[in-house]
């Protein structure tokens, strides 16, 4: 288990968990509706048949176009809006000092909580290995391929203006709207009733399940609970916004420079597991854990 000290957490507004989650959901329920509605509404205009979007049957421009501007759009009404509406009711005036948006973090911090969570890859591979060796229903396979397919038409990039738009859609929404909800938000809040460690496991096994994509469940979950780590020790929720969104456009760049090569990998399994990749990037993960550890800021 990695190492951590509790330092004095900043005074919250006092309110039961139970409806401080109630809150959240039905902030994040709302907030998809409205984004969900919008992306009708585009499609509409656009001429998109929306009845094709779980398993699109083309892959155009202006579908991969719809499709970006519909997760872009889901995106920040299901995350990113609800957070800072429900923080701004909570927190009022001291909404980014509560989210710790307040100060920018040193230059050593964010280098290396970067570099820790992108060094997790091979690690993070070796679990995507052994999630594909577990058994899954039926209806999970489904939703896996429907999902697959939609990232697919998604990370086809034919120029550098949808590597542009794609970089904004999987790289800088998901880490500013994921991180204030999972991490500025419910981490934090489950830090108040429970341990850091338990709060940083149980926000990130919640952070892979709301994906709804179960055949890399622990892989997500591993990067929900490294990005919880940076956040509990730099007290700043700058770092791991960074971390997560060089996880994410590190992909998006990968596939717009090598797609032709990554296709031709093996992504279902039958490849052998990675074990000394895994095994050198855990060693190198713990070994930078401890100078992360060590860089641990305790507020004032």
């Amino acid at each position: 288990m990695l190492p951590l000290d509790k330092p004095e957490s900043p005074p919250v507004v006092h309110q039961s968990l139970v409806s401080f989650i109630f809150f959240l959901v039905l902030a994040t329920l709302i907030g998809a509706l409205i984004g969900g509605l919008l992306a009708f509404s585009i499609g509409m205009l656009m001429g998109i048949d929306i009845s094709s979007m779980s398993a699109p049957n083309e892959n155009t421009l202006p579908m991969r176009t719809f499709l970006r501007l519909s997760n872009l759009i889901s995106h920040l009404f299901t995350f990113t809006v609800p957070a800072l509406i429900l923080a701004f009711i909570l927190f009022k005036k001291r909404l980014w000092k509560q989210l710790a948006l307040n100060k920018p973090p040193t230059l050593r911090l964010s280098i290396l909580g970067i570099f820790w969570v992108l060094i997790s890859f091979p690690f993070a591979q070796l679990l995507y290995w052994l999630n594909q060796q577990l058994p899954l229903p039926g209806i999970f396979l489904e939703m896996e391929d429907s999902a697959t397919q939609l990232l697919e038409t998604i990370m086809t990039m034919n120029s550098s203006g949808e590597l542009l738009l794609n970089i904004i859609v999987i790289g800088i929404l998901p880490a500013v709207g994921e991180e204030l909800i999972f991490r500025g938000l419910l981490q934090r809040k489950l830090e108040s009733r429970f341990s850091p460690v338990w709060a940083i496991w149980i926000t990130a096994f919640i952070f892979s399940a709301i994906h709804f994509q179960f055949a890399g469940f622990f892989p997500r979950m591993l990067l929900g609970a490294l990005l919880g780590y940076l956040f509990f020790w730099s007290q700043n929720l700058w770092v791991p916004i960074l971390g997560h969104f060089f996880f994410n456009a590190s992909q998006v760049t990968a596939q717009y420079a090598f797609g032709d090569q990554l296709e031709n990998l093996d992504v279902e399994g039958s490849m052998p597991a990675p074990w000394l990749g895994g095994v050198i990037s855990l060693v190198i993960l713990l070994i930078i854990a401890r100078l992360l550890y060590h860089q641990r800021i305790t507020p004032q």
